[in-house]
């Protein structure tokens, strides 16, 4: 006789097995994903500006979610996840996008792209953190010295967007974005767990549906007043690059990059992507650099690296005399 878990549709193991990663080198994938989402700030920019955050938020990950179901019905059989996983997939949802994107894509209303890259950057920084502090991972004194730069650095930036005269807005708008990344550390730590048991693929679709589904009492005040006329071409294409670049294709990577090296590692390509981020701003918006920006910069890039930073291994004796 059959067990009832592998009788119910919603169990894992009812799933067909399909081959990993989409993308073999995991490293390189990770790069493709930073230049996407550097350029992203710049792109989803021009969108939110026209039709609203909360609006360009809600559309965007909806109709992610749709094509993201199709896919993975498609690719791996079963797109269901485990009963007793629906809570775990809520409280990702939430971190990841119900209450992330909403801050994310306010923040970068109010704020330069610029100062949207390097703020989110910081994000490794909180999975470090939290590692240490559930005693996963021990941290060295190089590695604490990191997270006082980083911050050091986000302070000279926030600094500087108080100091903007272009926008009253800006230092709000860095620190809605400041709390939106550590929303995006928390849930690339966390979503190690859900990695153990699913693929890339089903993670992120089902953090994405739930996501949605958190986002939307708050986007309804939103976008319950917008036009159709309101859609128009850039619209259109910042929305197709969010959605099938930005939101589809680099979660996925993102997912799978965590799965094959660790949410640590994975999270360091955040301070690549702030560097695609300021050149996109640079080039669409013409965004300028004060040197309060530039220390920023350096800093955060700095801390993130210093945090990430792992000690070597210790040479083993039979080794250096192979090598001999």
């Amino acid at each position: 006789m059959k067990s009832s878990d592998n009788l119910n549709p919603l169990s894992p193991s009812h799933s067909k097995k399909k081959s990993e990663p989409i993308i073999k080198n995991p490293y390189f994938s990770l790069l493709m994903v930073s230049l996407i989402w550097g350029i992203n700030f710049s792109v989803v920019k021009h969108g939110i500006m026209i039709i609203g955050p909360l609006s360009f938020s809600i559309i965007r990950f909806a109709v992610s979610s749709l094509v993201m179901i199709v896919l993975l019905w498609r690719m791996e059989g079963n797109p269901f996840i485990s009963k007793k996983d629906l809570w775990y997939f809520v409280f990702l949802g939430a971190l990841g996008f119900g209450v992330y994107q909403p801050l994310w894509s306010y923040g970068l209303r109010l704020t330069l792209a610029s100062h949207s890259a390097i703020l989110l950057s910081i994000s490794p920084i909180v999975v470090v953190l939290i590692a240490f502090f559930k005693k996963e991972e021990s941290i060295e004194w190089y590695n604490f010295l990191g997270i006082g730069i980083g911050f050091l650095g986000v302070t000279f930036l926030i600094s500087q967007g108080n100091q903007t005269s272009s926008s009253p807005n800006i230092l709000f708008g860095d620190i809605l974005t400041l709390f939106a990344a550590i929303c995006w550390g928390l849930y690339s730590y966390f979503g190690k767990y859900m990695l153990r048991k699913y693929s890339p693929l089903k993670t992120s679709c089902w953090s994405i549906i739930f996501g949605t589904l958190i986002m939307f009492p708050v986007s309804y005040v939103e976008i319950k007043d917008l036009n159709i006329s309101d859609l128009t071409l850039t619209v259109h294409l910042s929305m197709g690059y969010a959605i099938f670049l930005s939101a589809l294709l680099a979660y996925i990577i993102w997912m799978n990059g965590i799965k094959k090296i660790g949410a640590s590692r994975t999270s360091a390509f955040q301070y690549v992507t702030q560097i695609f981020g300021v050149i996109g701003a640079w080039l669409f918006f013409k965004e300028p650099f004060g040197y309060r920006f530039l220390i920023g910069m350096v800093l955060v890039t700095l801390g993130v690296w210093l945090s990430q930073k792992k000690p070597r291994p210790l040479l083993n004796v039979n080794d250096s005399l192979v090598n001999e």
